[in-house]
């Protein structure tokens, strides 16, 4: 089997494994259900994957990877104008709440957390990334686009876990007016 074929195919077998969590639940869901599903020999599912564990944390890392992509997409695409991305960030976010509880279930599990966090480690180098554009658009310093993302990702996860639109609002809010009195007192 040639190596993009091979990847091509792991990759498949891990989205499917996302929307089976997603529908099943990660309490929920077993192997055999999984290959039932996928139309997989177990075995087949342990070439790819070291065990269990790994199938599982591999989902979770893609979900998670699915949801940043599109949360940090829709920033992106409305910093030219901050005020209607405040205002509907919660309706964007809402979109993505069940996957997020997914991931976040994965990643404070006492069986997978340390695991998939040490998995998910290079989405850091990620938000760095987003980090320089933020810079660019903004012209604000490193530290102040760090503190907007990651005052953006608390706030998402708390309203995830939470559904507490009114109170993520209030800190969104907050946020939108430390920024604009940063952009407007350079």
């Amino acid at each position: 089997m040639d190596m993009q074929h091979s990847s091509d195919k792991k990759k498949l077998i891990i989205a499917t494994t996302w929307e089976y969590l997603l529908r099943t639940g990660l309490s929920n869901a077993s192997i055999g259900d999984l290959c039932r599903e996928a139309k997989l020999a177990q075995s087949s599912l342990y070439y790819w994957f070291e065990n269990k564990d790994d199938i599982w944390i591999s989902a979770g890392r893609h979900g998670l990877s699915k949801v940043v992509d599109a949360l940090f997409t829709f920033t992106l695409n409305h910093t030219d104008n901050i005020r209607k991305y405040f205002d509907t960030l919660l309706d964007e976010v809402e979109k993505y709440k069940y996957e997020l509880r997914l991931a976040i279930q994965i990643t404070t599990s006492p069986i997978f957390g340390a695991r998939m966090r040490d998995k998910s480690k290079d989405f850091r180098l990620l938000y760095e990334k987003y980090a320089e554009k933020i810079m660019d658009i903004f012209e604000c310093t490193h530290h102040q686009a760090e503190v907007f993302i990651y005052s953006i990702i608390a706030f998402v996860i708390d309203y995830a876990i939470w559904d507490d639109a009114e109170k993520t609002q209030m800190l969104l809010e907050n946020l939108y007016d430390r920024i604009i009195d940063t952009l407007y007192t350079k």
